[in-house]
């Protein structure tokens, strides 16, 4: 009987075997430091199944180049807060998911863009980083258009923090990153669309990349993430200068998206960004300058809806901005050291003092 006792005693001080994990935090945390530091086994050994296996190590790269990521999970979604440069505001994204079963604990299980939601860079497409803080150019390796990208870039920054946008501009950090999507394809995962069959008249956008707590950007005094997207289906044409003025009208909204656009008040700030584009081209504003006139009446120059800046139709965006940029010049013209503040009360939809458009534009379409 005592033999018996003794057998139980030792069988049940035995060790058990080791249960797999089941805590999100602890994959996440690993993952984090296998980044970290850049320990590629220790990384792989997180994930279980297949789903984009074949692009997990180009992903690998990518996440090597970023100065700091940290993942975390939103249920089963696997997320991850990362930034381009140091001391730059960090980016929120959705970049897989995970799954915790009862045998073999929590594993990432796919890795990559997700459906419906927009994807960062690092999980589109291979990654290779132009240029340094303030001015970055994310594109893909074997893109020999970056360092065009980044000059024109260098001299939009330039154009736009010497173009006296005071108070529009107060939440911008004076970062200004440009993303080059490969194809259409990488730049629908980069919008979180199924396709770029909306984009089909745009050469670039605005795109915030991470929107303060609320669903948008209620304060001109939150910080905010915003990148330039260029659209590789209709930009592969331009010359430098064109790539220029592009990013130039881009970077402007990227200064001021903080600031609130009251409905009705796009061709404000529309044709601020436009003015402030074409300022250093004689030949583009020339060309703007024939394209307004055009629709010109008894009395003068009619704003463009808001309407009229989207849509597929090019060249009744092409008048919008044009007329835009023409309306916006003038306020500066007439106003000069003053125009911003009443620019920045004409984009809340309010009345600015001082302001005659009608008889402006009256004016300078009989010119």
């Amino acid at each position: 009987m005592a033999l018996v006792v003794g057998v139980a005693g030792i069988t049940a001080c035995a060790a058990a075997p080791a249960a797999p994990v089941r805590d999100e935090g602890w994959l996440t945390g690993r993952l984090t430091a296998a980044v970290s530091a850049k320990d590629q086994q220790a990384f792989d050994a997180l994930f279980r199944g297949e789903e984009n296996a074949g692009i997990r190590h180009w992903i690998w790269l990518n996440l090597l180049t970023l100065p700091q990521i940290d993942f975390g999970t939103d249920g089963n979604t696997l997320t991850a807060d990362w930034r381009i440069g140091p001391d730059m505001m960090n980016i929120t994204s959705r970049v897989g998911q995970v799954a915790c079963g009862v045998s073999d604990g929590c594993a990432v299980t796919d890795m990559g863009p997700q459906t419906g939601v927009p994807a960062p860079i690092w999980a589109v497409q291979p990654l290779a980083v132009t240029g340094s803080r303030p001015v970055i150019v994310l594109g893909a390796p074997d893109d020999a258009s970056a360092p065009d990208w980044l000059a024109a870039a260098q001299a939009a920054r330039q154009a736009i923090t010497g173009a006296g946008l005071s108070d529009l501009a107060v939440a911008w950090d004076g970062n200004l990153v440009v993303e080059l999507p490969q194809d259409a394809g990488a730049m629908a995962h980069l919008l979180g669309q199924p396709s770029i069959a909306g984009y089909t008249t745009t050469g670039a956008l605005t795109w915030i990349e991470r929107p303060p707590s609320t669903s948008s950007i209620t304060s001109s005094e939150v910080g905010y993430v915003a990148h330039i997207i260029v659209n590789p289906m209709t930009t592969a044409s331009l010359t430098p200068a064109q790539k220029t003025l592009l990013l130039t009208h881009e970077a402007v909204h990227v200064a001021t998206v903080a600031r609130p656009v009251a409905p009705g008040a796009s061709w404000v700030t529309e044709g601020l960004a436009e003015s402030i584009a074409v300022a250093a081209s004689p030949d583009d504003v020339a060309a703007e300058t024939s394209q307004a006139k055009a629709t010109c009446t008894a009395a003068g120059l009619t704003p463009p809806a808001d309407g009229d800046f989207g849509g597929t139709d090019a060249a009744a965006q092409t008048v919008a901005y044009a007329t835009s940029q023409v309306l916006v010049g003038l306020i500066r013209t007439h106003l000069g050291a003053s125009a911003m503040d009443a620019i920045a009360l004409l984009w809340q939809g309010q009345d600015a003092p001082g302001v005659d458009l009608e008889a402006w534009s009256k004016t300078w379409c009989e010119g």
